[in-house]
């Protein structure tokens, strides 16, 4: 029985982030090269939002960027080289976030895997407004920051499975 499993993010996902970011600033350099003085301005907008997602999607790449380290004593996940560790303790239980977020009026259903936190972890109360609001939003106290190529439900059960084996 391994005591540490280490998941990262789909490299393949990032990489095709990668490159749609890429096509969108260059299509804001022809853009900026080929318009007229009052239309520039969106041409800068595609190179400066789209590179600066192009940076973090390139970080995500680079080993040791992103992971999730499920351990005897807890799990451990990291974004961008920040990371935030839990004991199983802290956590009541695991489960898949579901919620709409509307991008130009249009509804898109989105995903992730949440966990509550137990009553007696002192996590619960350290931000009771963000604990209020992620309850009444997606009725999780949090989440992980990727599914780190499982499926939601996949994952979300395996760490209620660790919890099970590692916490009694």
């Amino acid at each position: 029985m391994r005591d540490e499993i280490v998941l990262v993010p789909s490299k393949k996902k990032q990489a095709l982030m990668l490159l749609v970011a890429t096509l969108f600033v260059l299509a804001g350099i022809f853009i900026v090269s080929k318009t007229d003085a009052s239309d520039v301005w969106i041409g800068y907008v595609c190179i400066v939002f789209f590179g600066l997602g192009g940076v973090v999607f390139a970080a995500q790449l680079l080993p040791g960027s992103s992971f999730l380290k499920i351990r005897r004593d807890g799990f451990e996940f990291r974004a961008l080289w920040r990371g935030t560790a839990f004991r199983w303790s802290d956590v009541q239980e695991f489960g898949v976030a579901e919620f709409t977020l509307y991008h130009g009026g249009i509804p898109q259903k989105h995903r992730m895997v949440g966990f509550r936190f137990s009553p007696s972890s002192a996590r619960r109360d350290a931000h009771p407004r963000l604990h209020r609001l992620n309850q009444a939003l997606v009725g999780y106290d949090a989440a992980l920051p990727d599914n780190y190529g499982m499926k939601h439900d996949e994952l979300a059960s395996l760490l209620n499975q660790k919890k099970m084996e590692y916490a009694g």
